[in-house]
């Protein structure tokens, strides 16, 4: 693969240096954010230093004042409070956020996910019988959705109807020109909404709902000022549900995660500390890629699996013994979910293959025999393999005749899946999710004529013209001093938290000949030590031993980043090649 690196201009390089002055930074960090667009005093230090003092005011969310107008009411009358989550980490996350501020607030409420094996996504007649069985009209319940219910027509109308339920929706999927008739509706997503930032998690929609309630709680007296819950102490399970989410790493979501990741680091959530050390994350600070390989995972297999309640029960529990145990429970899951998707892989490649080879520009493929909670993750990985969105479908196990399939998609940069989704209506039951994930059903009789309009409605949009970046995009050409510099990988961690719309920055360096140059992992990968004025510093090359031994030189060339790696007790710096370079 081909890289682009365009060096600054001296008056940009000038500019960027009085930024990195003004702010005591390092010039490198200084240059590569005035690359990215980040160029000016005000915006350099909104993005090095986010302050959760400047969050736009919840009450500029649509719905906001008549869903807190009503939760206050129902806290001061006595009404129950009902709370129906989902089963991704999202929804996991959502669901205990609120759950635990009710009960650190003193208000008495009860939560609900359903289980993927047994139940559809979101709302259902079956969950809400389930959650809101105790219910009783002349109590006037409360139920409040998070991270759902923006597509749930019906099942709105059963809960107003069945229970007399207020029905309180806080969701951020894409919602349909028509909306439920629900009391209030929490989206940012949704016409008229002039909230600034639409690109929130579902958890991060359910924490400016949880900001907006405090506010409204102190004002009517439920509890003072001085001892109402301090919701930073909540942000490690919005810094859990953001990341698992894949949202932006922007803006409102950078100033959430950053803080999240600053409280996560504590450890003082019994139930996150025990799922950071069966994570194994050694390191103090605790990354976003931390999050995103190793801690979500392990909250995703118990929804994955048909156990979401375990991940909710965690995320809440006070107790050290009790989070080793559910900890380990979900250690378990997520055994058991890589051992599925080892058994199926194959079968599914193959299948995605076969389709790739005809010149499908999407893949839509059916397997009767894969477990529904490892669909989504099997798409994921078929995307990245072959370039193209890919919907994979099994058996629904809620239809008794087994002619309604469930299935999931993931997209890529280039193609937007709602929108695609949407040009195929005619074939599907039901579908909803982001641009680059989806969830859908369909009548198996439907299939073939879905995975034909998939594929025209996707060739289409890659037919429109786009930027194309078949490339690597580095950020800067680093000289060997910088890296022996001590407080360089301090300054690159400034950039932090990086993922989605706030990438890791990728640096270009040309060396001395790598030393004790060994392959690992059956052949496939290289690691390697660098020497740098004296210093050794070691690296890695997922993937990249074939590509190495092809051009070894006198001296090496890399795109790569840098990572802090834990061995032997100590902290190091790492370089992870992306490519190997040929001179």
């Amino acid at each position: 693969m081909d890289y682009s690196y365009i060096p600054l201009t001296e008056p940009e390089k000038e500019r960027a240096g009085l930024l990195a002055q003004e702010l005591r930074i390092s010039p490198v960090i200084a240059e590569i954010l005035y690359r990215r667009g980040v160029s000016n005093l005000e915006a350099l230090r909104e993005y090095l230093y986010p302050q959760l003092a400047n969050l736009p005011d919840p009450f500029t969310m649509l719905g906001m004042k008549d869903a807190v107008t009503r939760v206050v009411e129902a806290c001061l009358a006595g009404h129950p409070l009902y709370i129906h989550g989902d089963y991704d980490v999202d929804g996991i996350t959502s669901t205990a956020l609120l759950q635990a501020f009710f009960t650190e607030a003193g208000i008495k409420s009860s939560y609900y996910i359903p289980k993927r094996t047994e139940e559809q996504y979101g709302l259902s007649e079956n969950s809400l019988n389930k959650l809101l069985h105790r219910a009783t009209t002349s109590a006037r319940p409360v139920l409040i959705t998070v991270d759902c219910g923006i597509s749930s027509f019906a099942e709105v109308l059963f809960a107003k109807e069945q229970f007399g339920c207020d029905v309180i929706i806080t969701d951020h999927h894409l919602p349909a020109p028509k909306l439920p008739e629900a009391l209030a509706i929490i989206n940012p997503k949704q016409p008229g909404c002039a909230f600034s930032f639409p690109n929130l998690a579902g958890v991060g929609v359910a924490f400016f709902f949880i900001l907006a309630l405090r506010r409204a709680l102190v004002e009517a007296g439920v509890f003072r000022k001085e001892t109402m819950p301090n919701l930073k102490s909540y942000l490690d399970l919005v810094a859990l549900g953001t990341i698992a989410d894949v949202v932006p790493l922007v803006d409102v979501n950078r100033t959430l995660v950053r803080a999240g990741l600053e409280v996560l680091a504590t450890r003082k959530r019994v139930g996150v500390c025990a799922l950071v050390e069966n994570g194994n994350v050694m390191t103090a600070a605790v990354t976003a890629e931390d999050v995103s390989f190793r801690l979500a995972p392990r909250i995703n297999a118990c929804g994955r699996l048909g156990q979401p309640e375990l991940g909710v029960q965690l995320l809440l529990a006070r107790d050290h013994k009790k989070a080793k145990d559910l900890a380990a429970e979900l250690e378990n899951l997520n055994t058991q979910r890589k051992a599925l998707e080892n058994i199926i892989l194959p079968e599914i490649a193959a299948a995605c293959a076969s389709q790739a080879e005809q010149g499908r520009a999407a893949l839509a493929v059916y397997n009767a025999d894969c477990h529904p909670g490892i669909l989504g993750i099997l798409a994921s990985r078929m995307a990245e393999q072959f370039s193209r969105p890919v919907i994979l479908f099994t058996d629904d196990r809620l239809d008794s005749d087994g002619q309604i399939l469930k299935g999931s998609g993931r997209s890529v940069a280039e193609v937007n899946l709602h929108e695609a989704l949407a040009q195929c209506q005619e074939a599907l039951e039901q579908f909803g999710g982001h641009p680059m994930a989806a969830g859908l059903t369909i009548h198996l009789n439907q299939l073939e004529t879905f995975a034909k309009l998939f594929h025209e409605s996707v060739r289409q949009q890659m037919a429109k013209p786009r930027p194309q970046h078949d490339y690597i995009l580095v950020d800067y050409q680093l000289k060997a001093e910088h890296l022996l510099h001590h407080n360089f990988f301090q300054a690159v961690q400034l950039m932090e938290p990086c993922g989605e719309g706030n990438p890791e920055p990728v640096f270009l360096m040309q060396t001395e000949p790598l030393r004790q140059v060994r392959t690992v992992g059956n052949d496939e990968h290289v690691v390697f030590q660098i020497r740098i004025n004296g210093r050794m510093l070691p690296g890695v090359g997922f993937n990249l031993a074939q590509q190495y031994s092809g051009f070894p030189g006198n001296e090496t060339s890399m795109v790569f980043k840098l990572r802090q790696r834990y061995v032997n007790g100590r902290e190091h710096t790492q370089m992870q090649v992306i490519e190997f370079l040929p001179d």
